[in-house]
């Protein structure tokens, strides 16, 4: 489990280039950056759409919601009424995941929508891309394909076979913390 983010390792943390030079939240400088496109709801009611990076502090104690949140909000929604659980259950546990959603940045960057895998009623942590070809036939053979919930994986999706895919984040790699389950998902361009 992540130190500085409880759902991504720390060793598949990256941290913004140069480019973002000051948290969008709390205007410091000094300070490691994280991509998150998201809104800042302010005490005031109001809400500033422009925020592209913050820090680690600004993410975990600030009121931000990501952009676009409904649909992954939705998946967690579908996940969870599949779980026989009570209303209370089902809010608290609804609620729970909402916000470790929220206080986690836009790591792995996915090109479709996002969707990290949902496992013993958590959701899974991030745990890096492949780092090679033989990296990528081999997690993907024993990992579990996730699209929007446990997907059959196509038959194409067999990369020993069919040949790596273009880029090399087009797969995301996590893991249960609860039973280690691996997952992958794939997300081309």
């Amino acid at each position: 489990m992540g130190k500085i983010f409880e759902l991504i390792a720390d060793s598949a943390l990256e941290i913004l280039d140069s480019c973002y030079d000051e948290c969008h939240v709390c205007n410091r400088t000094d300070i490691d950056l994280y991509a998150y496109q998201g809104k800042l709801h302010l005490e005031n009611g109001k809400v500033d759409d422009d925020i592209y990076a913050a820090c680690a502090s600004c993410i975990a104690q600030c009121n931000l919601t990501h952009s676009c949140d409904f649909a992954y909000l939705e998946i967690i929604d579908r996940y969870l009424g599949l779980k026989n659980l009570d209303e209370e259950a089902y809010v608290q546990n609804k609620n729970m995941l909402a916000e470790k959603y929220q206080k986690t940045p836009d790591i792995p960057i996915f090109m479709q929508y996002d969707d990290r895998p949902l496992c013993c009623n958590d959701i899974a942590e991030f745990t890096g891309y492949p780092k090679d070809a033989e990296e990528c036939y081999d997690l993907t053979e024993k990992a579990i394909y996730w699209e929007k919930q446990v997907t059959v994986k196509s038959e194409f999706y067999n990369f020993r076979k069919y040949g790596s895919p273009e880029g090399k984040r087009d797969i995301a790699f996590f893991c249960c913390k609860h039973c280690q389950t691996r997952y992958f998902t794939f997300q081309f361009t």
